[in-house]
């Protein structure tokens, strides 16, 4: 899959974290006032922008130029207390106990889990904080939802639903391994409003599909999907959306 592929849309349809998640985050001391976070797999500084209206003071970090290119030039105009730099984060380009809190907004899942988790510890001060934060829509909880996924699946037959609960435990147990001396689960259900045209711009900016597909394919599979919203809604609806969160401690 080509994440770079998916940018524009990435940038014009994703939308920021909901506020109930940053304000549970708090309650384990996370995205508070004046402290600095290192934000790892930030893309183009979703996540990061959300800690940053917070108070954070924010590094973030992704392996792909286009996404930093695009986070930096948003904060010309934003101005947020934010340093974003391109880098591998199964290496990060830091020192031992480094910082006290580090992020991962839906990216782990990119990511070696064992290896990142082991630079994470690393550059993690005692008794710091990683907050691995999976935020995605819910197939089963809307009819909307269903058609999109049988949608999606029809198109790209490699692709897999990733909701399945195994992978967080596959992921708490490489936490433990790590070193990691208390690992703490929660969840959000929220649900999201959009358009047609935000919904399907949504879809495309997904490596499932905009990351995937060829043009020629993409343009047959927005054409499905826009007929069928077109044709169920009334314009604008809600997507049921939930936020799993892993708090690893140090």
């Amino acid at each position: 899959m080509n994440l770079d592929g998916t940018a524009d849309e990435y940038l014009k349809y994703r939308h920021g974290y909901p506020a109930e998640l940053l304000e549970r985050l708090k309650q384990y001391s996370i995205g508070v006032e004046g402290q600095h976070v290192l934000d790892i797999g930030t893309a183009n500084g979703l996540f990061a922008r959300d800690l940053a209206k917070q108070g954070c003071r924010v590094t973030g970090i992704d392996l792909s130029p286009e996404f930093i290119d695009q986070a930096r030039q948003m904060n010309k105009t934003e101005q947020l207390p934010i340093d974003y730099l391109i880098g591998n984060v199964e290496h990060l380009p830091f020192d031992y106990k480094t910082y006290k809190v580090v992020t991962a907004a839906y990216c782990w899942h990119w990511f070696d889990s064992s290896r990142v988790a082991d630079e994470v510890h690393r550059v993690l001060e005692k008794n710091g904080r990683l907050a691995i934060i999976d935020y995605d829509w819910i197939p089963y909880m809307s009819s909307i939802a269903s058609h999109t996924q049988n949608l999606i699946n029809e198109f790209n037959h490699a692709n897999q639903n990733n909701t399945e609960p195994e992978k967080y435990t596959a992921w708490e147990n490489d936490l433990l391994k790590s070193g990691f001396s208390d690992v703490e689960t929660f969840s959000i259900d929220v649900m999201e409003p959009y358009s047609v045209e935000s919904w399907r711009g949504r879809i495309q900016a997904s490596p499932e599909i905009g990351g995937a597909l060829s043009m020629d394919e993409i343009d047959l599979f927005n054409v499905k999907l826009e007929g069928y919203l077109k044709k169920e809604t009334g314009g604008t609806f809600v997507i049921p959306y939930r936020a799993f969160g892993i708090i690893a401690t140090k």
